[in-house]
């Protein structure tokens, strides 16, 4: 009887799409998740770090400013160059974490968690710009809901 590999594509991609609604979101999910059981294979990785409660807490807080931040009419665009590479980094450290933590490789984990990120950066802000223009919804509560849907969705896919 052979073993069934550790599903590490879908957990990555989910996690990278959240990436591209919200930067933070996916890797407070990561982090509170490793924090609760640690896992071996990320011990000595260079971001075996996110298995540390602290950094869990830590996370949890900046991902709740950013979500804040994100409803000021000041907030820059998600597509803008330093958005878009935070969340091509978020989607890769998330990729790279959870390939190596199930057996896989780390590289190639990090190059599909920023390749996602970045498409889903494009979609959701298109997807939010659309529908703010065809509806009477204020553009701060599409991203309310976007912030829940991206809460949601990081805890579903752990």
């Amino acid at each position: 009887m052979s073993l069934k590999p550790l599903n590490r594509f879908w957990p990555t991609t989910g996690l990278a799409v959240v990436a591209g609604m919200r930067t933070m979101a996916p890797l407070s999910a990561l982090s509170s998740y490793l924090s609760k059981a640690p896992l071996p294979m990320l011990t000595g990785f260079p971001f075996g770090f996110l298995q540390k409660k602290y950094v869990a807490i830590g996370l949890k807080a900046l991902t709740l400013a950013e979500m804040a931040g994100d409803k000021s009419p000041d907030a820059p665009a998600r597509i803008v160059k330093t958005g878009l590479i935070a969340r091509a980094v978020s989607g890769a450290v998330v990729g790279a974490a959870i390939y190596k933590s199930r057996n896989g490789n780390a590289i190639g984990g990090a190059v599909l968690g920023a390749t996602v990120a970045i498409a889903a950066t494009y979609g959701s802000y298109l997807l939010r710009k659309k529908l703010v223009a065809s509806s009477n919804v204020n553009d701060p509560t599409f991203g309310a809901l976007e912030d829940i849907i991206a809460l949601q969705s990081a805890s579903f896919m752990l």
